[in-house]
């Protein structure tokens, strides 16, 4: 993680954050809303694939790991926690983007499958996965202003 006053100069020296486990694969985060606006609260998502492990047992720090079970975790004080985190894929799935439509809609675009069920790299789909907070928070949080 690392944070700039102005998203463009003065960067913080980066620290891991042990919330967002990362297997080395492009991840993403977007902003869901702001307290000040309609949703009434900070909320910041993020999505990558949460696995640390190899199917070869051969993980270690700084190596890659199998891309699978991506998750899109939930920030409400600007990413210092990560209180929610919920699978969306837990099969083979990698690369992710993710946008917020204007009435508060999620989606997720990312890669899915194994083309021949072993190759994690041989990705079979790419998908969008339509979703709301309510989905993601187990109804806990609706997106509607409090």
């Amino acid at each position: 993680m690392t944070t700039s006053p102005d998203g463009a100069t003065d960067w913080t020296v980066p620290t891991f954050d042990e919330a967002l486990l990362e297997p080395i694969c492009m991840a993403s985060i977007v902003r869901h809303s702001l307290a000040g606006g309609d949703g009434g609260r900070n909320r910041i998502l993020f999505a990558n694939p949460h696995w640390l492990e190899r199917s070869d047992g051969k993980a270690k720090a700084g190596g890659s790991r199998d891309r699978k079970n991506v998750s899109i975790k939930l920030s409400y004080d600007e990413g210092r926690t990560w209180p929610i985190s919920k699978p969306l894929e837990e099969g083979f799935s990698g690369y992710s983007d993710l946008a917020v439509l204007p009435d508060g809609t999620i989606l997720c675009f990312y890669e899915r499958g194994s083309i021949d069920g072993k190759d994690i790299y041989g990705t079979a789909w790419l998908t969008v996965a339509r979703f709301n907070l309510a989905w993601l928070t187990d109804g806990a949080d609706t997106g509607a202003a409090k």
